[in-house]
């Protein structure tokens, strides 16, 4: 079960389904909007302001991950073991859906080793997206 809220030292409901929802959907990110809407539709009452309070409680608390997947965009949050997961593989983002892929590939770890080698410059993969378009925007 979920962790007291720090504040008020009891559990919420609202709490409790945010991290149920982490759980639920292990391997994804999100932000505070699409957990808005997955806690409207439940019908459980919650702000926003009360939704972003409890995942930087969660940040706080080492249970889920914030970052930013580029400048001016909305944080996402995902549980402390997918975001470690993310740190050793490159990002591609769908700038028409906003879809993010893993991506594994040895070409760009052999890149990651030039720029190390050749540049004395070293790549967080982590930190690194692509932007452009996922196969299912580029071909409609």
């Amino acid at each position: 079960m979920d962790k007291a809220d720090g504040r008020t030292g009891r559990k919420t409901r609202a709490r409790e389904e945010l991290f149920a929802y982490f759980r639920k959907t292990s391997g994804v990110r999100h932000t505070e909007n699409e957990f808005k809407v997955y806690i409207t539709q439940r019908g459980t009452p919650i702000g926003t302001a009360a939704i972003y309070c409890q995942l930087e409680r969660f940040v706080e608390e080492g249970r889920i991950h914030k970052y930013f997947m580029g400048t001016g965009e909305s944080a996402c949050y995902a549980l402390e073991e997918t975001a470690e997961a993310c740190s050793s593989h490159f990002h591609c983002k769908c700038e028409l859906c906003g879809s993010l892929i893993h991506l594994e590939c040895e070409e760009m770890k052999e890149m990651q080793a030039h720029l190390l080698d050749h540049h004395g410059f070293a790549w967080n993969p982590g930190k690194t997206v692509f932007y452009g378009l996922c196969d299912q925007c580029r071909k409609a």
